[in-house]
């Protein structure tokens, strides 16, 4: 079985653990929104936001290129890791050291301009985080990723909880973030030491190898930066903070739950890799198929469940000051059901080497999405923000899954996509008849209907169940 035990294991451990810290997101989400109002939410959005712009391009697509080449066969895994660790705490410090900087020529409050000073470092503590997952992706050990992603969670929202009881400022939950990503990073170098002898190391011709691969991946990154962030910065700086902060607490709930496919294709990608380097095509697109599978299996009923009770979901999350975030949730829990399937497209793109072919479709992607942010943001606020993420990520989708098809002439079988379908409409019906139920019991009620209907119309099979039992 190509999706095997061992990977099995190791994605629910991965997921556990991203359900753990989700959890712990949401809490800290919603006591900073409870705590902050609208406006000042909205200072914390545009500070990440700001960041998040340089973060991405710090990673330079070195996390996506790292796990492709230490699941070459024979690689020597300390030097090549020490070299990679390397060139990534120097592209780190040089970018990041950019931000505080130039947000000072922006026109944001100070609120603003020191809480990027304050979280830079976060940051910083993150391009490092992800560049050394991919050794526990590789080696198929992602507890001590995951333990320590919860430990650098709970810190956090004992901190803010203890800000919000003081009194403290927004500074106080600045720096609560960053102390969060500093004890990350430090539990995750321990744990790595397992595997990896640190030292700081410059190979030329390993910085070489890594530039020329990962240069592709740069550059689409460099195109991913304007539909991926500019909606934030645009807004930030045509609208009010308030409104920043009704669209960046939906936002949050969307990156939260576009965590779960990243973490599970994160670790495909090595085996992936692995089987179209051994022109395995045959073991290649059933690998895919089934992460298809799995990933569809997911997004159908988050998508059609969060249309009955976004309004409710934002409420829990956010407080009543957030309510009318529950529409804009439903316009971008479609980008986020895209964005499952696009997962799957995009690190099938990596692992069958055409980052460069997938350039022109971010290049368009991105020219059209920033077209449409000047147009509509101005003029509409988050609804211009909200649809033209959603064409974005299907435009991202219909490229990336052309690129695929193309290289290995992989195209999903929809059988299991239309039984969860089926089962999502049979669960979405009875939430619609039962609106004044809590949306926790809601929930409940729609995993208790929504998994027997798909197991009963076969989109899970038995050996699966038995095979995820069997785990040891």
């Amino acid at each position: 079985m190509i999706l095997g035990r061992q990977v099995a294991h190791n994605t629910i451990i991965h997921l556990t653990g991203k359900l753990v810290s989700l959890v712990l997101g949401l809490v800290s989400i919603g006591i900073m929104t409870r705590y902050l109002g609208q406006e000042g939410f909205g200072f914390y959005i545009t500070v990440t936001a700001f960041l998040q712009f340089f973060g991405i391009l710090v990673d330079f697509g070195l996390s996506l290129t790292t796990i492709q080449m230490i699941s070459k066969p024979g690689v020597k895994l300390s030097k090549l890791m020490n070299s990679i660790m390397s060139l990534r705490v120097i592209s780190s410090f040089a970018f990041l050291a950019l931000a505080p900087i130039v947000i000072w020529f922006f026109p944001y409050n100070n609120y603003i301009k020191w809480g990027v000073l304050v979280m830079v470092f976060s940051f910083f503590c993150i391009s490092l985080i992800q560049t050394l997952t991919g050794v526990f992706q590789q080696k198929l050990k992602m507890l001590e990723v995951t333990l320590a992603e919860v430990v650098g969670r709970v810190l956090l929202v004992v901190l803010v909880a203890l800000g919000a009881m003081w009194g403290k400022d927004i500074y106080w939950i600045f720096a609560a973030i960053t102390v969060g990503s500093v004890l990350n990073l430090l539990i995750v170098l321990l744990c790595s030491r397992k595997y990896i002898k640190w030292r700081f190391e410059i190979d030329l011709q390993i910085w070489k190898e890594v530039l020329t691969r990962t240069w592709p991946i740069a550059l689409s990154i460099s195109f991913n930066l304007i539909y991926l962030k500019m909606d934030i910065l645009i807004l930030s700086l045509t609208r009010t903070q308030a409104e920043v902060g009704l669209y960046g607490a939906t936002y949050r709930v969307i990156d939260i739950l576009t965590m779960l496919p990243a973490v599970f294709m994160g670790i495909v990608l090595p085996i992936a890799t692995k089987l179209f380097l051994e022109k395995n095509n045959k073991d290649l697109k059933q690998l895919l198929q089934k992460s298809f599978d799995t990933l569809m299996i997911f997004a159908v009923p988050i998508v059609l469940g969060t249309m009955i009770i976004a309004s409710k979901v934002m409420t829990l999350v956010a407080g009543n000051d957030f309510a009318q975030s529950g529409p804009i949730l439903k316009v971008l829990i479609l980008a986020s059901g895209a964005i499952f399937a696009t997962t799957l497209f995009g690190y099938g793109v990596v692992a069958v080497n055409k980052q460069k072919s997938m350039m022109w479709g971010y290049l368009t992607t991105a020219v059209l999405t920033m077209i449409g942010y000047l147009i509509f943001i101005p003029s509409h606020g988050y609804w211009g923000a909200a649809w033209m993420t959603v064409f974005s990520e299907v435009m991202v989708l219909l490229w990336t899954a052309y690129v695929v098809y193309k290289t290995v002439k992989f195209f999903p079988s929809f059988t299991v996509l239309m039984k969860a379908l089926v089962s999502a409409l049979v669960m979405t019906a009875v939430l619609f008849y039962l609106p004044e139920i809590h949306v926790l019991f809601m929930l409940i009620i729609a995993v208790v209907i929504y998994f027997p209907a798909l197991y009963l119309l076969g989109g899970i099979k038995k050996q699966t169940v038995s095979d995820l039992i069997k785990l040891k």
